[in-house]
């Protein structure tokens, strides 16, 4: 079992995830997404190789369209 941080929330997983496992876990789609893992951004092109290890911390921001 790992710790992470979540977008704030402390969270424990069973695995060790990668990142794509974790936005499909919280149902995040993947477009309009940028990742940041401890503090340094993940390209989607990573996601699927990155895995999270234990304490990470791992922010989602989602772009938004307007003014």
């Amino acid at each position: 079992m790992i710790n992470i941080e979540f977008n704030g929330q402390a969270q424990s997983l069973d695995a060790e995830l990668n990142i794509e496992q974790l936005l499909a876990l919280h149902l995040q789609a993947p477009e309009g997404i940028a990742v940041v893992l401890n503090g340094n951004i993940v390209t989607r092109s990573e996601w699927a190789s990155t895995k999270l290890a234990d304490q990470a911390k791992v922010r989602v921001f989602r772009a938004i369209a307007g003014g």
